[in-house]
């Protein structure tokens, strides 16, 4: 089978030739052209930015306050990047991260399909996946990263190994199993939600009427006005949060500290888990079932691309309300009874988007796919590991106080130039490094700790470096 999206090479330890990548879809390089899958890739990669450059660069107050304020530019530069990146890139990462996985623990079969790769195989994949999580920790607590995904795909990765051999079929069903519980959770939550608010006015109801509080009734009250407490605009709050991020490193990593734990532990473990999973498990079951082969005509990829992004951009214009009622006033989405389709539909959103996406770009690699942007594209993703931890230096050196200081200086549109900027720069920077070496730092360093031993970086003698 031709696989166009994760048939990733790098140099083998033991050889001068290529083989399987042990980074899968995270590791790539090779005197090939620019691949379909470097080029969805680069998108995830540089995507990623759009959607983490307002935390890099805004407290969640002044975030917050962009959608509570007047609705004016930046109000609809907010929406528009939210509505058509803030679930659809990460959504692409993890059905990419599901194929490659099974890319990696499989191979060609003399009958044409697939067979299971050797154990040998599986204790690479293992040892990659705990490696690809302590650089997860590293960009998280050592680079101050906000908003890592290395260590969450680690853990799902892991997770999922013992399903390899499951059907597409089996592996679809999965992944909606997994986006109901995910959906599930939410529902749950909200109806807790709902309670403790009817909990706390009917103890407003008899503080009214003048009747003795028992101690219950005020834990009641106090809870509901603790959580409202929380999601306030507080101005004092907000600038002891951009005085801590513009100061030292010491101080911006003791800021930083307790919600990179509480993503990484409660927050994943109890919700964010169940939707990774879902679109890993999506991209798995996918890879099965040939989506990610050259077997699509131009017409069907066109075809899953307007159903795939419709459905996606519908279900995200129909959350925008509750996800916009949450920011601005989260007593009165829990007293009007509005469902939070935000939170609910995100696995069904995050799937269709993903899919479509990606047979977007598989088009476009089919009509033109030796055009500047593609090449452009291409190289980034061949150095997706590499320009993921570079986009986090850049960011905390150019926000936080350890470098240039300027967090919660800049308007959201001047943010965005900032991102332009940080692209363009990667692209000359992959592009210029694949002239003289067959893959990046990170993805060399994430090689060599999966095998074992150090991997080729640089170009073999005998082969041509590519234009």
């Amino acid at each position: 089978m031709d696989s166009l999206v994760v048939r990733s090479t790098q140099p083998s330890p033991d050889s001068g030739h290529e083989v399987e990548s042990p980074g899968a879809n995270l590791v790539s390089g090779g005197p090939a052209p620019p691949t379909v899958g470097n080029m969805l890739w680069g998108v995830v990669v540089l995507g990623l930015l759009l959607v983490s450059i307002r935390v890099f660069g805004l407290t969640q107050a002044q975030s917050g306050q962009l959608l509570r304020g007047p609705h004016g530019g930046n109000y609809w530069l907010l929406k528009f990047t939210h509505l058509f990146f803030d679930n659809t890139v990460p959504a692409l990462g993890a059905l990419l991260f599901g194929a490659g996985m099974l890319r990696f623990l499989t191979k060609p079969s003399a009958t044409g399909g697939l067979a299971t790769a050797s154990a040998e195989q599986h204790e690479r994949y293992l040892r990659r996946q705990l490696w690809l999580g302590f650089l997860g920790v590293v960009n998280a607590f050592l680079l101050l990263s906000p908003v890592d995904w290395l260590f969450q795909l680690s853990v799902v990765g892991l997770l999922l190994f013992p399903l390899q051999r499951l059907s597409g079929q089996a592996l679809v069903v999965g992944a909606v199993v997994a986006g109901l519980i995910f959906s599930g959770k939410g529902y749950w939550n909200y109806t807790e939600q709902q309670d403790k608010f009817t909990s706390y006015t009917n103890v407003v109801a008899l503080e009214k009427k003048h009747i003795k509080l028992t101690d219950q009734q005020k834990e009641d009250k106090s809870v509901w006005e603790g959580m409202l407490k929380r999601v306030a605009y507080d101005k004092k709050k907000d600038q002891a949060n951009l005085i801590s991020l513009r100061t030292d490193y010491p101080t911006a990593w003791s800021f930083l500290l307790r919600p990179l734990q509480g993503r990484h532990s409660w927050q994943f473990y109890t919700l964010d888990l169940w939707q990774i999973m879902s679109i890993t498990l999506l991209g798995m079951g996918l890879f099965r079932l040939n989506f990610f082969t050259n077997q699509f005509s131009i017409y069907r990829l066109l075809g899953v691309t307007v159903l795939g992004l419709g459905v996606s951009q519908t279900l995200a214009w129909l959350s925008w309300p509750s996800y916009e009622l949450k920011w601005i006033d989260s007593t009165k989405l829990i007293s009007l009874g509005v469902w939070p389709l935000s939170d609910w539909l995100q696995p069904v959103e995050w799937g269709f988007s993903a899919v479509g996406l990606a047979a977007l770009v598989m088009l476009s690699f089919r009509l033109s796919r030796s055009a500047g942007l593609g090449r452009a594209l291409a190289a980034v993703g061949q150095l997706a590991l590499t320009n993921y931890l570079l986009q986090t230096v850049l960011c905390s050196i150019f926000f936080y106080g350890y470098g240039f200081g300027y967090f919660g200086d800049l308007r959201l549109q001047t943010l965005y130039l900032v991102v332009a900027e940080i692209w363009l720069l990667q692209v000359v920077f992959s592009t210029v490094w694949l002239r003289y070496f067959r893959i990046g730092p990170a993805e060399w360093l994430l090689a060599s700790l999966t095998y074992g031993r150090k991997v080729a970086l640089s170009w073999p003698a005998s082969t041509s470096v590519p234009a």
